[in-house]
This record gives C-alpha cells, structure tokens and sequence, in this order.
C-alpha cells in the first residue's frame, strides 16, 4: 500500500493543493522529499497524510469507522471547511485477493467544518471500509498475515531520552505496529528497547542454530522410526498367518497398536519442537535483522542490554563501550528512527523471513534533524537499501539528502505553491543551495569583497588590488576563493607585462 495522490482543500496554508508521490511515471523510486523555507507548509502536507491514514489504522483495528479528526486551527484563515482526500495504490495488496470486490486504487476523504457552518465538502470513506474489510477477513484467516505499516515522525519526536530497558517481558500483539504511529504527538522511541529487549532473550535461551540441527535430526529420526515400525509390523503379520491360538494373536494384535501409539506421540512430540524451533527462528531473524539495519546506518557494533544494575541498551563505537544515553544528540536520532521502523515492520511482517523487506508508508519531517553532513549525504540511498518496499515522504532542509539519488521525487513549496524540482542527482552543495533553495553560496558581503577585487584586476588597477586582498586576508586567512583572487591577479599581472 502507497500513497500515490494527495488533494488539500482550505487545509493550512493551501486553498486547493494536489499532489503526487513517487513512485510516478517519471519517478520509479519510492521517495519524495519536500524542501523549502519555514512557514511553507511542509509539515502540514506531512500532518495530512497522517491524519487521513490514521482512519485507516482506526477501521482496520476496530472494524469501525474512526480516526483523528482535523483539527480546527487547520482550517485556512477566512474558510468554513476544509478537507483531505488521498487515493492509494493498493495494486500489490491485491495479488493473492481473487475478490470480486478488490480495487487497484483506493480513496477516500474527510472534512472538518467550523461550528455554525454548513458541511460541503463533505466525507466518503465507503472505498476505505471495503479496503479495511478485506484486512481484516485476511488477518482473521491467513496465518502470519503482513500488514503495511502506516507512520509519522513529527519533528518533536522523542529522541531515547535516559532511556532504560523495561526489564518485564512480555509478548507483542501483531497490531502494536500501530500503536503511537500516527497520532502527532511525540513518539517514545524506549519501545524499541523493550522488543529489543524480549527478542534478545530469546535468542539467549535458546540457540537457533542448535535447533535447525534438530530440526533435521527429528526429521531423520522419524524416518528411522516408520522403517522399523514396517518392518516390525511385517514381521508380526507373518506371525498372525501362522499362529492358530485366538489368544496369542490378540496379544500380537494389541502389541501392534501399542507400538501405533508410541510412534504417532512420538512424531506429536517431534512436531510441536519443530514448529517451535521454526518460530523461535523467524523471531530471531527479525532481531538479527534490526540489530544489522542499526549498525548499516551508523556503524554501531555489538548493541545489546546490560542487565547488571539499572537495564540499559550499550553500543560498541569505534572500540569503546557506550551506554545509547552517552551518544550525542545526532547519534541518538538516527538510531533510534532506524531501529522504530525496523521494530514495527517486524512486528506487521511476522511471516516474511526478512521483515525489513515489508511495506508500508513512512513520513518523516525534518528527515536531517540533528544529523551531520556526511551522515545526511547517503541517508535516502541507506533508507531504500534497507527498507526496499517503503514508501518514504520527507521533508528537509539539507542540500544533501535531495541529491542523493537519481529516482527521488523532489518538490519545492514556496508560499503555499509546489513546483516539481529538476533532476538534481551529482549536483554540488552549493549548486543544489542555489537552484533549489535559493540560498546565496556565501555571505553577500563577503562576496561584495570578492566581486570588487575581480573588477579592480579587470580595470588593471593592480596595486588597489593587491591591498584589497591583503586586507581581506587578515580577515579570512586561507580562504579558497581569496586564493583564487590573488591567482588571477598574478595571472593579470604577467599577462600585461608580456603585452607591455
């Protein structure tokens, strides 16, 4: 399930916004990334989507009609209503569905009107109630059903405050991917601590390893077992055909079902380990997984809980042992919005042996948040890396993140009007801060100074030259551009001489 279609009417600042999310026809990739200045309305489109999904959520958990409403302050200034429509692609959703009743796209709509206004816009969510349907007849007889996870990272999020680990293990329902995903309020990211926790335990008690051995050392032994029963079962119907004593065949006869019995608890017993032992590793599987998706994003080595004294998570970096509490402030982020979305798409996809490879739709504002250039400059391509089949809608500040990938979907929002950003992939920085976020390269002051010498060496007025960039020197010692002046001085200065 994807986002494919957005329309806003006197939502925010927008009075008729429409638009579309990658993948498109020009756009194969699953990411589209909104920039432009604070105040634009990044975040609304962002608040939106997640209000509209969350009556999604709602009708699938319940079976009822339900979500958040839109809030009244979102109404645009001077209008009576507003309004939210999206349609989904749900084509993929409908591979394994032969319902006659299955839609490749789905839509659905909501409003909100202020007291004392008559209601226009209006809400239709029938597409919607079908789509929750079929979910939930699914989820009620496929076993180890995938669900597509549906979650917003507002930029107020939670960020592993003096986290603790919850030492009380307890078992997760397959719709606690749901829970906190979409309300807008801060998210507490220590969730992600207490599954890691539990899945940690699990692979400490028993050795997964250990029981696919057994699994194929029970399937042997089994075998071993039905050749011997035959053969012994042979061997006492040749018996039967000879023994003339009514009572010596039916001693014969109830060893034979005593034998039966024996062997059928026998394979009982074998297949309740198996299963098990499957289960047990599909769950450290997901664990495994999340543990390698952490460590792909921030090269974080050997994380685990410490159990003595107060439970904590710990990190390996660069050597060195480090409770998460001690990472800064970029580290913190990063880590625990990985690990958030790896938790819950193990918790949706208990049936996929990589649940990392399921699909949902992930909406994250600021997307750049606390993080270092030379994190952000590869942080979509990691996103699709690890997590293939989500869709991801960003917002951004960062010149970095929109020119990571050819196939992002890249829209400027400027006073209430989108534009479709051109190809910007291979762009530098200050390339991409100019063209797209109207930012001047440097200080326009200093480029005053620049643009002043340029013209003193053109005029060929060499000397004023040589002193403006001396003076600018002590104010901007090696400065590359002030290098550059200072060449193509000398480089003047000969050039006239060769001419004099």
């Amino acid at each position: 399930m994807k986002v494919k279609h957005l329309h806003l009417q006197n939502y925010g600042r927008f009075e008729d916004l429409k638009i579309d999310f990658a993948p498109t026809s020009e756009k194969a990739g699953n990411v589209t990334v909104i920039v432009g200045n604070n105040g634009a309305g990044k975040s609304q489109i962002l608040q939106s989507l997640a209000t509209s999904l969350s009556w999604f959520v709602g009708s699938l958990k319940t079976g009822e009609t339900i979500g958040s409403k839109i809030d009244l302050h979102s109404i645009k200034n001077e209008k009576n209503e507003a309004s939210i429509k999206v349609i989904m692609d749900c084509a993929k959703d409908n591979e394994h569905d032969n319902s006659k009743s299955q839609l490749s796209c789905v839509q659905w709509q909501l409003s909100e009107v202020r007291d004392g206004r008559v209601r226009q816009l209006g809400n239709n969510f029938s597409q919607l109630n079908a789509l929750a349907k079929r979910y939930r007849n699914k989820l009620t007889h496929v076993e180890k059903l995938s669900l597509p996870l549906v979650v917003f990272y507002p930029v107020e999020r939670t960020i592993l405050q003096h986290v603790e680990a919850d030492i009380v293990s307890h078992g997760y329902d397959q719709l606690k991917g749901y829970y906190e995903s979409l309300d807008g309020a801060s998210i507490d990211f220590s969730n992600f601590i207490s599954w890691f926790r539990n899945a940690e335990d699990i692979e400490n008690e028993v050795n997964v390893s250990r029981n696919l051995n057994t699994i194929q050392h029970l399937n042997a032994s089994s075998e071993e077992r039905r050749s011997q029963l035959e053969s012994e079962i042979s061997q006492i119907k040749k018996s039967i055909e000879l023994e003339i004593d009514i009572n010596e065949r039916v001693k014969l006869s109830e060893s034979v079902v005593h034998k039966y019995e024996e062997i059928i608890n026998t394979i009982n017993l074998e297949s309740q380990n198996i299963t098990l032992a499957l289960n047990l590793h599909t769950q450290n599987l997901s664990f495994i997984s999340a543990k390698d998706a952490i460590k792909y994003f921030t090269d974080f080595k050997n994380i685990r809980i410490r159990r003595q004294g107060t439970p904590t998570m710990i990190v390996e970096k660069d050597g060195e042992e480090l409770d998460v509490n001690q990472l800064s402030q970029g580290e913190k982020s990063l880590f625990a919005l990985v690990g958030d979305i790896a938790r819950r798409l193990a918790l949706l996809n208990p049936g996929l042996d990589n649940p990392l490879e399921g699909e949902g739709v992930v909406m994250i504002d600021e997307v750049d948040l606390h993080l270092h250039p030379k994190w952000q400059h590869d942080l979509i391509d990691k996103f699709v890396k690890t997590f293939p089949n989500v869709q991801f809608i960003l917002t951004t500040h960062s010149p970095h993140v929109i020119s990571d990938r050819p196939d992002i979907l890249v829209y400027s929002l400027d006073d209430g009007e989108l534009t479709q950003v051109p190809n910007i992939y291979g762009e530098d920085v200050n390339t991409v801060l100019t063209k797209v976020f109207d930012v001047p390269i440097r200080d326009p002051e200093a480029q005053a100074d620049f643009d002043n010498v340029a013209e003193l060496i053109y005029q060929k007025n060499f000397e004023s030259a040589e002193n403006y960039i001396i003076k600018l020197e002590k104010q901007m010692p090696e400065n590359l551009e002030l290098l550059r002046c200072r060449l193509h001085l000398t480089q003047a200065q000969l050039a006239a001489k060769k001419e004099g």
